[in-house]
């Protein structure tokens, strides 16, 4: 009887053991300083240049980044229209050296621009959908509880 219950324990240790994993196991989102992603050159698919990233808009509420700010055009700085370009827009390349933007070069020049030196409302509805809309984003709707404005969030892992 001494022998089956110490039997018993060993084989419930080891099964404990088994389900669980360390840290290592699990395999985290890549969490990066924002300043390794400013600088980043963004191209299309078919490998042209279409800027960099200047910077970021990020949501107050949720912490989400809405949009990554882009810079095309100019020379030397001159003549830079800046875009800001939804987050979801935007995938990381492979060897992880630039961002993809599913988007030619003549449509960029169409889409809203602003000034670097004049920014937009980031947090104009308008604004968010006419954006989201050019980038053929869906737009995440917000709602209002008790006079708090509260974004609804895509599930994890969705991004268009």
């Amino acid at each position: 009887m001494k022998k089956e219950i110490v039997t018993c324990a060993i084989v419930a240790g080891l099964l404990l053991c088994a389900g669980q994993t360390s840290w290592a196991d699990h395999t985290l989102p890549d969490i990066v300083k924002g300043t390794k992603i400013i600088g980043k050159p963004v191209q299309n698919l078919q490998g042209r240049n279409l800027g960099k990233i200047e910077d970021f808009a990020i949501d107050e509420i949720d912490g989400s980044v809405r949009y990554a700010v882009l810079s095309f055009g100019g020379v030397l700085g001159l003549g830079e229209k800046y875009f800001a370009i939804p987050w979801e827009a935007l995938t990381l390349s492979n060897d992880r050296k630039h961002f993809v933007l599913d988007l030619e070069e003549k449509v960029l020049t169409q889409a809203p621009g602003f000034n670097k030196d004049k920014w937009p409302d980031f947090a104009d509805p308008d604004y968010h959908v006419t954006i989201y809309e050019f980038y053929n984003i869906p737009v995440r709707a917000s709602k209002e509880q008790d006079g708090v404005v509260v974004k609804e969030r895509a599930p994890a892992g969705v991004t268009r």
